[in-house]
């Protein structure tokens, strides 16, 4: 009798979505993972070759966090797009989505050279980066050195001790400042992509 009521339970017709409910699943999944899907590349989850991913200039263990963060980011630019398919594209509002790009990349190149250090490791030929803030404290175990031969030679790859060393509240803050500004870059390049489609689009539209 169990074996039976499993069986018929099994047959039984499932209860399906209503229609809104359905269409309402159907874009949040187009919106997110079908996002992140097909930016994979772009976003630096797979690799691609002669393409190097503006991802890899983050340090290794932000990089866990900017990377779900930016797929939402553009999910929420998807969206925008779509809903602003039908109504052409202001020249003000690309200009605005430009200087936002540029400002977000100029403060993201700027912090990468002042507040973080990047240590090469020749054992493995690969880079290591640590957010360390633009301050250098210069007392033991580091005096006179730069923040490169302090992480290198003294202080090791253990990232406790170099947030220790560089003060924990300056740390935070340059990942804090990286995050925000990968993520602002992200998203206003994405925008602009956006509102160029939706403008080439209605040019189309209004030519036929």
């Amino acid at each position: 009798m169990p074996e039976q009521t499993q069986a018929a339970s099994a047959d039984s017709p499932k209860p399906k979505l209503p229609r809104l409910a359905s269409d309402w699943v159907r874009y949040l999944l187009g919106f997110t993972v079908s996002v992140g899907v097909g930016l994979a590349p772009y976003l630096g989850l797979v690799g691609v070759p002669l393409f190097t991913p503006l991802l890899s200039l983050i340090p290794l263990s932000l990089q866990n966090t900017a990377i779900p963060i930016s797929i939402a980011s553009m999910g929420i630019i998807a969206v925008v797009v779509q809903w602003r398919r039908q109504a052409p594209a202001k020249p003000l509002e690309f200009r605005l989505a430009l200087t936002l790009a540029l400002v977000t990349l100029l403060l993201f190149i700027s912090l990468e050279i002042l507040a973080v250090a990047h240590i090469e490791v020749p054992a493995v030929d690969q880079t290591v980066s640590f957010a360390v803030g633009f301050q250098s404290p210069q007392r033991p175990p580091c005096e006179n050195l730069s923040r490169n031969a302090c992480i290198a030679q003294r202080l090791g790859f253990d990232e406790a001790l170099i947030d220790g060393y560089f003060g924990d509240t300056q740390t935070r803050l340059t990942k804090l400042a990286l995050l925000l500004t990968y993520i602002g870059f992200m998203s206003a390049f994405g925008w602009m992509v956006g509102l160029l489609l939706v403008r080439e689009r209605d040019r189309q539209q209004n030519a036929l």
